[in-house]
C-alpha cells in the first residue's frame, strides 16, 4: 500500500508550482550621532527621503556627536552626524581600523544661550559667559539681574554642543585651554528636556542649538568681547558670521559613499533636503562636488557637470606659489576648450575671524583671476565669489585639513 502510493507523491512534487523566490530585503540606512541634527532635522530628512525613494528605510538616532564615530567604525551606522569636527583620537582609531572618514558639511548652526523669560539680563559677552559657566558668577546681580544664584544647565560630555561651548566659550577659543564647566552644572541629555527645565526655573541658564529655541525661554544677544555690540542669534547673523557662537553641522561616511547612501547624501546636500535644513533654522551649505556627480532620481534635479581645479595657498597668504602654476595652466586650457564661464570660489581655513577670512578668500580668488587673464582668458568670463560661510574640504582640526581648505576652486561648468 505504501509502495503503491509513492509515485503519486512524486507526481505531486514534480507538478507543484515552484515556490516564489524570497523578496530581497528592503535597503535600510542607519544614521547615528548629534542630537542637534538628529532631534528634529534628522527625522524630517529621513521621512522626506523615504517618500522620494520608496522602499528605502532611514533610521536616525541622535544621542550625541561622540556616538557617530564608533558607530561608523563598528558598522552599526552608515552615516555619522556630528556638530563638531572629528577629533585627533577618533582619526587615530579610524586609521587603526583601516578606515578613511569622508566629511560633508550639512549646514551651519548658531548656539543660543537661553534663560527664563523673567530674567532681565538680555545680553552678555563671551567673557561673561565663560565666567558664568565656570561657576565664577555667584549671583545674577553681577550681570545686571536679580540677586539669585544662577542655576547652570549643560549637555553631557559626549555631546558636540557641550564640546563646542566648552572650547569656544569656557576656553575662549584657546586650543591649549583647560577650563571646565562648574561642578554644579546640571547635565541634561536631550535639548528638549533642557528647554523644559529652563522654562520652569527663573534662575536658570543653558545653551542649545539655535533651531531648538521655543516660546517659554529667551535667547540672549551675545557680544564677542566686552564693549562690542551684542548680536542676537538668527539665520542671518549666523550666515554673515556676526553672531559669535556658530559652528558647522557635519556628516561623515566610512570611505566613498555608494548606492543608497550616496543617493541619500545627494538628496540631503543638493536636493529637497536643503529646504528642510533652512526650515529648521539652520543655514544650508554650498553643494559639495561629490553630490554633483551622483545620478539623480525623482524629486532631485540633476546638477550640471562641473570640473574643479583647486589652487592652494600658504597660511594667511594670497600669493600664488610655484605649485599653483601647473594647476593654473591646466585650468586655463580646460576653460578655453570648453568655452564656458569660469567660477572662482575663494576659501580660507577655520582659523581667524570670519571677516578677515572673507577678505583673504576674496584676495585669493582675485589673484587666481589675474593669473588666468595672463593666460589668455577674458576677465568678463570669470566670476569671483566668496561663500558667506566656510565650506571646508576636510576637518580644520588637523594641519593637513587646514591646508586643504586654504584654496580657490576654479569651477568650469560644462555648457548645456
Amino acid at each position: 500500500m505504501l509502495h503503491a502510493a509513492a509515485p503519486l507523491v512524486l507526481l505531486l512534487l514534480v507538478s507543484a508550482p515552484p515556490l516564489p523566490a524570497a523578496a530581497p530585503a528592503a535597503p535600510t540606512l542607519t544614521v547615528k550621532g548629534s542630537d542637534t541634527i538628529g532631534g528634529e532635522l534628522g527625522p524630517a530628512l529621513a521621512r522626506a527621503f523615504e517618500s522620494a525613494a520608496p522602499g528605502v528605510t532611514v533610521r536616525w538616532e541622535g544621542l550625541g556627536s561622540a556616538t557617530a564615530f564608533p558607530a561608523l567604525l563598528d558598522g552599526s551606522a552608515d552615516l555619522g552626524a556630528s556638530s563638531r569636527s572629528v577629533n585627533a583620537d577618533e582619526l587615530a582609531r579610524a586609521k587603526e581600523a583601516g578606515a578613511e572618514l569622508r566629511e560633508f558639511v550639512l549646514g551651519y548652526d548658531g548656539i543660543a544661550v537661553i534663560v527664563h523669560p523673567s530674567n532681565p539680563v538680555a545680553s552678555l559677552s563671551v567673557d561673561q559667559l565663560s565666567a558664568l559657566f565656570a561657576g565664577k558668577v555667584r549671583s545674577w546681580r553681577e550681570l545686571g539681574g536679580a540677586d539669585v544664584r544662577p542655576t547652570l544647565y549643560g549637555r553631557p560630555a559626549y555631546s558636540g554642543t557641550h564640546a563646542f561651548f566648552r572650547d569656544k566659550v569656557l576656553r575662549l577659543g584657546a586650543r591649549a585651554g583647560t577650563e571646565e564647566f562648574a561642578p554644579e552644572t546640571r547635565v541634561v541629555e536631550h535639548s528638549e528636556a533642557l528647554l523644559v527645565a529652563i522654562a520652569r526655573d527663573p534662575s536658570a541658564v543653558g545653551y542649545v542649538g539655535m533651531g531648538w529655541v521655543r516660546p517659554g525661554v529667551s535667547a540672549l544677544a551675545i557680544s564677542p568681547r566686552a564693549g562690542a555690540a551684542p548680536v542676537r542669534p538668527s539665520p542671518e547673523t549666523v550666515r554673515t558670521g556676526s553672531y559669535p557662537l556658530y559652528r558647522p553641522l557635519l556628516l561623515y561616511t566610512r570611505g566613498e559613499p555608494r548606492g543608497e547612501l550616496r543617493r541619500f547624501l545627494q538628496f540631503v546636500l543638493a536636493g529637497e533636503g536643503r529646504k528642510l535644513v533652512a526650515s529648521h533654522e539652520f543655514i544650508a551649505a554650498d553643494v559639495p562636488e561629490l553630490v554633483q556627480r551622483v545620478p539623480s532620481f525623482p524629486g532631485v534635479a540633476p546638477a550640471a557637470a562641473v570640473r574643479v581645479h583647486r589652487v592652494h595657498f600658504r597660511p594667511g597668504g594670497s600669493t600664488l606659489g610655484p605649485s599653483a602654476q601647473p594647476v593654473l595652466d591646466l585650468a586655463a586650457a580646460d576653460a578655453r576648450a570648453s568655452r564656458a564661464r569660469v567660477r572662482l570660489v575663494g576659501h580660507a581655513d577655520g582659523t581667524g575671524r570670519a571677516s578677515a577670512n572673507q577678505r583673504l578668500a576674496r584676495a585669493r580668488a582675485e589673484a587666481v583671476a589675474a593669473a588666468l587673464v595672463r593666460r589668455g582668458l577674458r576677465r568678463g568670463d570669470l566670476v569671483v565669489e566668496v561663500p558667506v560661510t566656510d565650506v571646508p574640504l576636510a576637518t580644520n582640526e588637523t594641519r593637513e585639513g587646514r591646508q586643504a581648505n586654504r584654496r580657490v576652486d576654479v569651477e568650469i561648468r560644462a555648457a548645456r
